[in-house]
């Protein structure tokens, strides 16, 4: 029951912001049962951006995408290569210093250029940390910071979908994601699917200009997450 209500909290909270799924249950799932992360967490966090793809599918920049979901794909492969091997802490606490630069340099007025560079390298941080920690789109949400509230949530949910598609794939094929993971997602489905429903009045309300503050908030969150989770 508490894990039901835990991914209901983040399914809704990814529904208005465009992400958060994964950042707000895998620190709290990981305490019922370790085996909730990555597996469970990144299938999960698959359902809640099928359900938001397919809803924003007339909002998605494609060009965003096109720029982007190539540094994903080398994320993911560089992610699973060494995922066995990586040195835990030093790893989350690097990852966690990238977004709170980004996140505090947004916050005092410099504005990051939604340009290719700048949005191939946040898939390259994204498609990273997705595979190892299901948080794969703090790097492109603030990248995208100051595209329209619909906007934002469609071409995240379209660029994450294929994202964590590839993450899953790469978990399955390192022994990630078995059948009592697969099991333990399955369950868990229908919090998400009322989450993202449960959120439609606010997402409306939060596109009234609150949506850029939201993005920072959770962001910084995330990367809070990931320094706790490893001290």
């Amino acid at each position: 029951m508490l894990a039901f209500v835990i991914v209901f909290c983040g399914a809704f909270a990814q529904a208005v912001a465009g992400f958060g799924l994964a950042l707000l249950i895998g620190p709290l799932l990981i305490l019922i049962d370790p085996v909730f992360l990555p597996g469970p967490v990144v299938m999960l966090v698959s359902i809640i951006t099928a359900l938001m793809a397919y809803k924003g599918r007339n909002d998605v920049s494609m060009p965003s995408v096109k720029r982007t979901i190539g540094g994903y794909l080398i994320g993911t492969v560089i992610a699973a290569s060494v995922i066995s091997i990586l040195p835990q802490r030093k790893t989350a606490f690097l990852l966690a210093g990238l977004i709170l630069a980004a996140v505090g340099m947004s916050a005092f007025g410099m504005r990051i250029p939604s340009n290719s560079g700048t949005l191939f390298s946040a898939g390259i941080v994204g498609g990273f940390m997705g595979t190892v920690s299901g948080v794969g789109l703090p790097p492109l949400a603030i990248a995208l910071q100051h595209e329209p509230g619909p906007r934002l949530r469609g071409t995240l949910a379209f660029v994450g979908f294929i994202s964590i598609i590839m993450a899953q794939i790469a978990l399955v094929f390192v022994g990630k994601i078995g059948i009592r993971e697969a099991m333990l997602a399955l369950t868990l489905s229908p919090a998400v699917a009322l989450g993202f429903f449960a959120s439609r009045k606010a997402a409306a309300f939060c596109d009234g200009g609150y949506t850029r503050h939201i993005v920072f908030i959770l962001s910084a969150l995330s990367a809070i997450m990931l320094i706790a989770r490893n001290l």
